[in-house]
């Protein structure tokens, strides 16, 4: 992994819960496009949305995220069933502060991706638990593009 790729990837590793679109916009310096490409109910109060995030028309982030209708405050719930806001953005706008827990961290060189799954935590009860894939590959082929 390049310098340049390093930089990227420890910018969105860091970016506090909520904040990876932007930090991703400020780090590229272009637009950075979230949508909720489907979101379905796997079990009864259990849910699973598909995330893409772009820049410039490039995947960058694919991400899953599981929740539990049971867990969440019913305006949270509102919100993620109009599938139209990230979690992050729903969580800011709501002033919910929430940590992350890393679960597992894995670096393929090979296909020059990471992976990444995390929980999101809110007054110590999981809310979300996210399973991200981070394409270095199209990082790298924004910066030089």
């Amino acid at each position: 992994m390049n310098m340049s790729s390093e930089y990227l990837l420890q910018g969105i590793l860091d970016a506090p819960v909520g904040q990876v679109v932007t930090v991703l916009g400020e780090v590229l310096n272009c637009k950075i496009h979230l949508q909720v490409v489907e979101q379905n109910t796997v079990a009864p109060n259990h849910f699973v949305r598909k995330v893409a995030i772009t820049a410039q028309g490039l995947p960058v982030i694919k991400a899953d995220v599981k929740f539990d209708s049971r867990i969440l405050p019913e305006f949270i719930m509102a919100d993620l069933l109009k599938k139209k806001r990230g979690i992050g953005t729903i969580l800011n706008v709501n002033g919910i502060n929430a940590t992350r827990n890393v679960i597992s961290l894995n670096r393929n060189p090979d296909e020059n991706k990471v992976t990444r799954e995390y929980e999101i935590i809110h007054n110590g009860i999981v809310w979300f638990t996210i399973t991200e894939e981070i394409r270095l590959g199209n990082l790298d082929s924004y910066k030089n593009s």
